[in-house]
């Protein structure tokens, strides 16, 4: 190899190195909370709230779209709970 080629060759790898590579984040469909999770069994998770006044939905721990089926929950990170369920942590939603 001539110097003048591996001169262009240097050239082109380093300017590549500085190219930052990035992952592309899949989305993923969270994970829907069991009653018999471990954590959920703990807080006593159930999808049908015995109080229709008291759900996930009207909760101050619930996130994002509070009118679907399914609710984020700060309590389980990741995971979604069903917005008509309660566990023992509920605690009303300020207004």
């Amino acid at each position: 190899m001539k110097r003048r080629d591996f001169m262009k060759l240097s050239g082109i790898g380093a300017g590549l190195a500085l190219i930052p590579v990035t992952n592309v984040a899949v989305a993923q469909a969270p994970v829907q909370v069991s009653p018999t999770d471990p954590q959920a069994s703990a807080l006593g998770y159930v999808e049908q709230s015995p109080q229709a006044a008291s759900n996930c939905a009207n909760c101050a721990q619930a996130k994002g779209d509070l009118s679907a089926e399914w609710v984020g929950c700060n309590i389980f990170p990741g995971k979604e709970v069903k917005a008509a369920g309660w566990c023992k942590v509920w605690s009303p939603r300020p207004q």
